[in-house]
């Protein structure tokens, strides 16, 4: 990808990831949706934010290059960063009990920008890009995942409503 191509990336996908935040507030809204977009205000429903947007860096990738081999970088990248979220949140929550929303705005930035960063590098590892079958399914299974443990995740902190 090109500087330019990079940059616009990134910027569509933070925009893209902040606008599933508030799409629970429309009416159209039901339990389906809230499989893959965010219904509270958990760590655990924020790592949709990171996951599907990276999904639609691998299918621009895939379809603007047209090479399947693309698909992978950008979901393993997503997958790297997200529990460095977690990590992150929870480093600043055991000190102020509370979210601050600036923060958590400059982590979900610099996770976005991370994986972007993450995926241009892997693109072109051999290992990455001949497993494609194997990072669809890890995909598949990250996406249920995160998306059962919105609505049935255990008493733990990290699925708990903050908001």
């Amino acid at each position: 990808m090109s500087r330019k191509e990079t940059i616009i990336s990134t910027v569509l996908l933070i925009l893209f990831g902040t606008g599933m935040h508030f799409v629970h507030h429309f009416p159209f809204f039901n339990h389906f949706c809230g499989y893959i977009f965010p219904v509270q205000e958990s760590v655990m429903a924020h790592m949709k934010m990171v996951l599907y947007p990276m999904l639609l860096l691998s299918l621009y990738l895939v379809i603007s290059r047209r090479d399947i081999h693309e698909f992978g970088a950008p979901i393993l990248a997503g997958l790297a960063v997200m529990p460095l979220i977690v990590l992150v949140f929870f480093s600043y929550w055991v000190f102020v009990h509370h979210e601050i929303m600036p923060l958590d705005i400059v982590i979900y930035v610099a996770s976005i920008v991370g994986a972007v960063l993450l995926a241009l590098r892997w693109r072109k590892n051999r290992f990455v890009r001949k497993f494609w079958p194997l990072w669809i399914l890890v995909f598949i299974l990250a996406a249920l995942l995160t998306g059962y443990l919105t609505y049935h995740g255990p008493d733990w902190i990290i699925f708990a409503n903050l908001g």
